[in-house]
């Protein structure tokens, strides 16, 4: 492992030429990146799914690395998802049961 070497110009040339006008011209400051928006907040949320759902958002992760792309992470899958039904007209009304939930949901991705 190298070791790191301090020399008196490292500790104190730039300090002293600062305090004593050194002829050397005052190193740039460093560039400043701007500001990164903030994100909006996000809130952590489980969900659990059988090993069909698990195995299907694998399959989609890979495929799309595959593919020339990126993985996608499942979180990134299902947030999509859930931006996608945002968007559209999907009416949970009355729903009492997980089948007609699904059976709505496949009837408005036909549409």
């Amino acid at each position: 492992m190298k070791r790191a070497r301090v020399t008196e110009e490292l500790a104190y040339g730039g300090a002293l030429d600062r305090l004593t006008g050194s002829d050397k011209p005052a190193p740039a400051p460093p560039k400043r990146e701007p500001p990164v928006p903030p994100k909006t907040a996000r809130i952590k949320l489980s969900v659990f799914v059988g090993r069909e759902e698990d195995a299907y958002l694998e399959d989609l992760a890979s495929t799309a690395k595959f593919s020339g792309g990126k993985k996608l992470s499942k979180t990134k899958l299902v947030e999509a998802m859930v931006r996608a039904f945002r968007k559209s007209t999907l009416d949970v009304r009355g729903v009492r049961t997980e089948e007609e939930l699904l059976k709505r949901v496949i009837a408005q991705l036909r549409q």
